[in-house]
């Protein structure tokens, strides 16, 4: 048992070394300042909460060797918790048994922008309600100061009772949990986690392949053998997972995937293995846990890895890949996996450029033949051309909606009248609503674009260019900086052509490809707007508009009937000539609380006014309450306009 531990230890350490290696100062944050923060309570810290109800603290935390004296000046330079005039700020009273994170963190998916989710084990019984609900406004606070620090940081109170039995009340509001997800999520933190602080998971020292009644008895072995079981938190244990669970599962990460597809295809991958066997569920967090703790349980085929190279996601691929080669039916799909894995790669390579890590991470993938065929090309996938960006987005959207087609093809004619949807009515509207939200049409709707992702999307510079054929205005948006010559010969980096420039540059905005970091230039003109006003109008859709996370609309929105949230008024943008009421032209976006765009024109001073009208009654968008903007770019009638808009 100590040897396991021991191994265990081992591959814990290696995990946080990894994600230090990727970056030191998140890690410190991670590792360091958040757990401290989570064992004490004081008024000049974040996260202090004013109520003596408040219970805090870790089970097992050393304050002083997670954060030294020069640790604590630097971020806390103000404060005078250490002081040796001031009662002590730490919880006598530990509450919080177990903090791990769970996901990406410490593994090749970890990426600059990548949030950290920590599972916080603890007892509701012993919390209370207050207790509970004052904790978790503690866990809020700290998100707050983490965002500041320029990270984005989520905490789960999950009671260890509840998860031992594997009920859990989170619903698909929050990001990591919901009715779709249940043993999926345990199989998750059971192959992901990071122990930060606290106790470790019992889990580590149970051997994989028990069914139900012989982990009760493996458990009761250890207690009878003199094992301390306050030094363990058991969450109970995983032989399968019920193939009910897998519709909501592959509906839920199909959600996850609008904001950044490529990260979730090989989530999604895993589902399609999961389902696919027939025999019983390679749940790969059991594979883990040979790995780490019962090594002697590996297959003789199994190539023994040291311990400091165990990476669950590099791991996990290697397998998904060797389905996807053995299967007939989805065989071609392998080398995309391999190119959504390496942009994953790609996205941690300029932090870890000088990582001894990331030369050995790159070379087992070199040997698992997990690298794609087009290596060179995806090196460089920041030069691409936007053509070429969006097939290769609109390639991993087609792989993500085919292979939620084959499941749930699978999971309609397996064992149908024996299964039920563990996944709820409600969340099932709730990742509906999400869907339609994406891939719906609407008229004057502005569509998002199926993309890898918004960030690989987003273009350094922009070049409008303005003509005139046969009469009509055309407005074009390439890549790069262009001019009237040089457009002629790039023809190939033309992003998009429209007939209003208004909404060409909202299309621009909603789907990430123009940024507040974009810079803007102008080739040829035929209007009366110059480029400063074009850029002003861009800022003022940016700032208003920002760009809408998936995963993170609130589910209550989304039950609620669709209503206007948000609109801006772009007024006369071309400066034509203003006759009276009869010609005034007009746009307005608006944002719903779907989190869709539409975008309509007016040409008339009455049109304009009922739609005001319509927005104040309908919807109570207004300048009084604040979430309507007008704009007006400078002209000569600009005071005319204005008085015109108050009558």
């Amino acid at each position: 048992m100590n040897e396991k531990i021991k191994r265990y230890q081992l591959y814990n350490r290696s995990r946080k070394i990894r994600a230090i290696n990727f970056n030191a100062q998140s890690s410190t944050l991670f590792f360091k300042v958040i757990p401290f923060l989570l064992h004490c309570n004081y008024p000049d810290l974040p996260g202090f909460i004013d109520d003596p109800d408040c219970k805090f603290g870790i089970y097992r935390f050393l304050p002083d060797r997670f954060l030294d004296a020069n640790l604590f000046r630097r971020y806390f330079p103000e404060s005078s918790a250490l002081s040796i005039k001031t009662p002590s700020p730490y919880a006598r009273n530990p509450y919080i048994h177990s903090l791990k994170t769970i996901g990406s963190i410490g593994t090749i998916a970890q990426a600059a922008k990548s949030d950290c989710d920590y599972w916080v084990s603890v007892r509701h019984e012993e919390l209370g309600e207050r207790g509970l609900e004052l904790l978790n406004e503690k866990c809020t606070l700290i998100s707050e100061w983490a965002k500041k620090h320029g990270l984005e940081v989520y905490f789960f109170l999950m009671d260890i009772d509840q998860t031992r039995e594997n009920r859990f009340d989170s619903s698909a509001e929050e990001e990591s949990a919901g009715s779709a997800l249940k043993l999926l999520l345990k199989d998750e933190l059971f192959r992901t986690h990071i122990l930060v602080a606290g106790k470790m998971l019992l889990w580590w020292l149970i051997p994989p392949g028990l069914s139900h009644d012989e982990y009760r008895q493996h458990v009761k072995k250890l207690v009878a053998s003199g094992a301390s079981m306050d030094n363990y938190i058991d969450l109970g244990y995983l032989s399968d997972i019920p193939r009910a669970e897998i519709f909501g599962a592959c509906l839920w990460q199909l959600n996850k995937a609008l904001d950044s597809p490529f990260k979730s295809v090989i989530k999604f991958a895993y589902l399609e293995l999961l389902l696919n066997n027939a025999d019983k569920l390679p749940l790969f967090s059991s594979k883990i846990l040979r790995m780490v703790t019962f090594p002697e349980l590996l297959p003789e085929d199994e190539p023994r890895l040291e311990i400091t190279a165990i990476d669950p996601y590099l791991l996990l691929a290697r397998d998904i890949v060797a389905f996807y080669q053995q299967s007939e039916a989805v065989g071609k799909d392998d080398n995309l996996i391999r190119e959504c894995l390496f942009l994953k790669t790609l996205e941690g390579m300029k932090s870890q450029k000088k990582s001894k890590h990331l030369k050995k991470t790159m070379a087992l993938m070199e040997n698992w033949h997990l690298l794609p065929e087009q290596m060179a090309k995806f090196l460089h996938i920041r030069n691409w051309g936007y053509n070429d960006l969006l097939a290769s987005g609109v390639e991993v959207h087609n792989y993500l909606i085919s292979t939620y087609k084959r499941l749930r093809l699978i999971f309609s004619s397996v064992e149908q009248e024996k299964m039920e949807h563990t996944i709820t009515q409600r969340d099932i509207s709730i990742l509906g609503r999400k869907l339609f939200t994406f891939y719906e049409n609407k008229p004057h709707k502005i569509e998002y674009i199926r993309s890898l992702s918004r960030d690989i999307m987003c273009q350094k510079d922009i070049t409008f260019h303005i003509t005139k054929y046969e009469g009509k205005m055309y407005f074009y948006a390439f890549q790069g900086i262009q001019t009237s010559d040089s457009i002629r010969e790039n023809i190939n980096l033309q992003i998009r052509r429209g007939t209003h420039i208004v909404t060409l540059i909202t299309w621009l905005v909603v789907n990430g490809i123009l940024q507040k970091s974009t810079e803007i230039h102008l080739a040829k003109n035929l209007l009366q707007v110059n480029l400063s006003e074009i850029k002003a109008v861009a800022d003022k859709i940016i700032s208003h508009f920002p760009l809408i996370t998936f995963s993170k609309i609130p589910a209550k929105e989304l039950l609620k009937k669709e209503a206007i949230t948000q609109a801006l008024a772009v007024i006369n943008f071309h400066k034509l000539p203003i006759r009276g009421e009869k010609e005034f032209h007009s746009s307005i976006i608006t944002l719903n609380n779907y989190g869709e765009h539409f975008i309509h024109h007016y040409t008339t001073l009455t049109q304009l006014k009922n739609e005001f009208r319509q927005l104040l009654t309908r919807h109570y968008v207004s300048r009084w309450n604040n979430n309507l903007e007008v704009f007006i770019p400078p002209q000569p009638e600009q005071y005319y306009i204005e008085e015109k808009l108050k009558k």
